[in-house]
Parts: C-alpha cells; structure tokens; sequence
C-alpha cells in the first residue's frame, strides 16, 4: 500500500528547498474510500435493476459490463489520479451547487464533480451522476464559463442517461433474433465468410459511433439549456468548442536552443551529436487500416465545427463578468503549467514530464521546482533505459502524431546512453 504513494512523498522531499509551488493533494485515504465505497453502492444498485429487468446472457454481460468499468475506474482512483483537496473539491461543489439552483429541476439529483490529473482536454460523465474534469481542459479554457458549460453538457448525458442506454442497447442488439440470423447465414456461408464477418461488424461500429455523435449533439442541446439560465455570456460555449478543436495541437514549442542550454552541466558536457536527428521526409504513412474504415464514421464526438454551427444560433453575446469564483479559477489557471508536468512525473508519464519542464524553464530558467522535475525525470528515464523499458515512457517517433518539436525531443532522448542521462540526473539532483 505504501508504494503508492511513494511519488508524491519523493515530490515534497524534492522540492523542500523551494517556495515556488504546492501541488494539489491527491493522498486522502478517508475520502478516497469513502468516494470508492460510494461509487460501489451506486454499482450494486444498478447491477439489482439489471438483474430484474433481463436475463441470461444479456443480465450476464451487462453486468459484465459495469463490472469492469467500475474497476478500471477504481484502479485510477486508487493511483491517485482523482484530485481530493479541499479547496478543488469545495470549488467544484459552489459550481454544481450554482447550477442547481438556476436549474431547479435538477434538485434532488445526485450530482458530484471531480478534478482530474488527466492531461488530456476531456470531460466524461461515468453515468452514476459523478462527471470528471480532466486538469488538461483547464490549460484550454479562457474562462471559467467554458468550464461551466463544459460540466452542464456531462449532466446532460447522466440525466438522458447516455451511458446506460448505450451499454444496453448494444449489448440486446448483439443478441437480437436479426443479428444472430445474420451470424448463422455468415457461418453457413462457403465462400467470402471473413469479408461477410468483416462486414457485419463494421456496420455495428459505425451504427454505435453515429449513435454517439448523435449523443453529443443532444447533450450540447440540453446542457446549454441548462447554461443559458445562468449568469454567463452564452457565446462563451462556443469559444469552448473553438479551443477544443484545436486541442490536439501543441499549446506551444521547444526551443532547440534549450537542449544545449539544460542538458550542459557540471560532470556532463553537452554533445551536438545528440541533435542528429532521422530525416522522415521521404516516409509514406499510410493513413488506411487493414480493413479500410471510414475514419469519420469511427468518431465518438462530432467535429466541433458542427457543433459549433448547430449552437450558433441559440447563444446571446452579451457582456458579463460574472464568476462563481474569479480568485479561485484564476490561481487555478496560474498554476496548470506547473500542475501539469508534476501531474505527468506523478502519473508515471516521465518523457512528457521532462519535455513540459523543458517548455517551462524557457520561462523559468532558475525556478527551484523545475531543476527539481529536471532531476526526477532524468532519474526515472535512466533506471528505464536500465531496464531495458525505455520505450514505455519515451515513445517511438511518428511523423504524421507528432509535431517537429515533439520529434526532435524523442529522437534527442533516444539518443543519450544510459551514463549521460545518469549523469544529467546527478548533476540536477545536486543544484538542491
């Protein structure tokens, strides 16, 4: 048990030497088995309502289901990737509780809102009335009110029950009469069965993503009922959707002056052979599958264009400064950088850890909590490399993925040996 929380007892061990950043705390026991003993009883209850409403294989594998996602979800808690501090978790009940009372048919709703770690833009409602707002979103949104919608759009799939519906509506339709005649006709079948299979299963998929997308659409429409009862300028849900259209694009670059500015110190010398880096300009990726999917029809959300065009004309832009918060989501905007790369260091995601603190030291070059991630990085990257698990953290460079920056930091990394990064690492570890 103890091991878990080994990563954020070495942060504070770290960064005793510096005042310039406080992580959030994530390490409550009492509230994270409270949270988990909770999460469970909704689980079992569900499962009860399952088991008097079908059965056989459908009863069987709908549980199945819920099973399953209870414990992925539960493994994530218990690594600590859900944020249990006070003062997020008392910011996240003023949110929910303002919604509620602008929103008065939503009273008496079970409805709880949790941060985080998660780097990536996102939000999921899990269907139980807890939604998750990953910290990655934070670094996207302008203002709190982007925010705000983005939470009533995840209440609006747990009260049109998006999630449920979906689970059993694939699993009765897998095991309707139609689709088992298809099946029998398919092994019946002498030539062509693979493509017939092949087939067969495409249509399922494509049918569950479009339901989907239809999902979201319906979820942009009620949650922006639910939103443009509150004191918020409307337009703002639309420049939500502006910013997460470009969500997969890189917020910012690496300087390649930074490599010989940070990896040059006291016992190792900076190498220019470590730029050399792989021409992949005559690569050809191709783009296809082995069974040619229809790219767009494989979306879970809609391009946000489309839902952009479909919110267009119910917004009012009208003036308003109203925050639930403003103090607050503004220290909470001032520390996502700093937030982010420990949150990476502590999910276990060190490349990116190291190449965020690069980023960051562009800004903060002498900053005593960045020499700190420098340090720790560099450490966990070397006993990687000695291990033999190099690729688990620092992945393999893909042109048509990753950015030019994103490609000459990985090729930089692969190319130091395991003594250079053990060097580097002792060298930032002895600036404290």
């Amino acid at each position: 048990m103890m091991q878990k929380f080994l990563p954020f007892l070495l942060f504070f061990t770290l960064i005793s030497y510096s005042q310039t950043y406080t992580p959030f705390d994530t390490t409550s026991v009492a509230k994270k088995k409270l949270f988990l003993e909770e999460l469970k009883a909704r689980k079992d209850l569900k499962i009860k309502l399952i088991k008097q409403d079908f059965s056989g294989k459908i009863s069987r594998e709908m549980i199945a289901v819920y099973d399953s996602q209870f414990d992925d979800f539960s493994r994530n808690v218990n690594e600590n990737e859900l944020y249990f501090d006070e003062k997020l978790n008392a910011y996240a009940t003023k949110i929910v509780s303002y919604i509620k009372e602008k929103n008065t048919e939503l009273n008496g709703t079970a409805i709880k809102v949790y941060f985080s770690r998660n780097s990536e833009a996102n939000a999921y409602s899990i269907g139980d009335g807890t939604i998750i707002l990953n910290m990655g979103l934070i670094a996207y949104a302008k203002e709190e009110s982007e925010i705000i919608f983005t939470i009533c759009h995840e209440i609006a799939h747990f009260i049109l029950d998006h999630r449920g519906q979906s689970i059993e509506k694939n699993i009765v339709n897998l095991h309707s009469k139609e689709n088992e005649e298809k099946e029998k006709e398919i092994k019946k079948s002498k030539f062509n069965k693979q493509i017939k299979a092949q087939a067969l299963a495409k249509n399922t998929i494509y049918s569950r993503k479009s339901k989907s997308r239809m999902n979201e659409f319906q979820a942009d429409s009620l949650g922006f009922i639910y939103f443009k009862k509150l004191q918020y300028n409307t337009a703002t849900s639309l420049k939500l959707l502006e910013h997460l259209s470009n969500s997969d694009e890189e917020l910012d670059s690496l300087s390649l002056k930074a490599y010989p500015k940070y990896f040059n110190t006291k016992n190792q010398k900076f190498i220019p052979q470590w730029m050399v880096r792989e021409d992949f300009s005559n690569y050809s990726y191709s783009k296809e599958s082995v069974f040619k999917w229809d790219v767009d029809s494989l979306k879970t959300h809609p391009n946000c264009d489309e839902r952009i065009a479909r919110l267009k004309n119910l917004v009012v832009d009208k003036k308003s400064n109203f925050y639930i918060d403003k103090e607050f989501f503004k220290n909470l905007k001032d520390r996502m950088s700093y937030e982010q790369v420990f949150n990476q260091y502590y999910l276990k995601e060190y490349g990116k850890s190291l190449y965020s603190t690069l980023k960051q030291k562009e800004t903060h070059p002498k900053d005593k909590f960045l020499d700190n991630m420098m340090a720790s990085n560099l450490d966990a990257l070397a006993k990687a490399k000695k291990e033999m698990r190099m690729n688990t953290y620092v992945p393999l460079i893909d042109p048509t993925e990753h950015t030019k920056s994103q490609q000459y930091y990985l090729n930089f990394i692969s190319n130091l040996t395991l003594s250079e990064l053990e060097r580097l690492a002792t060298d930032y570890k002895n600036l404290q």
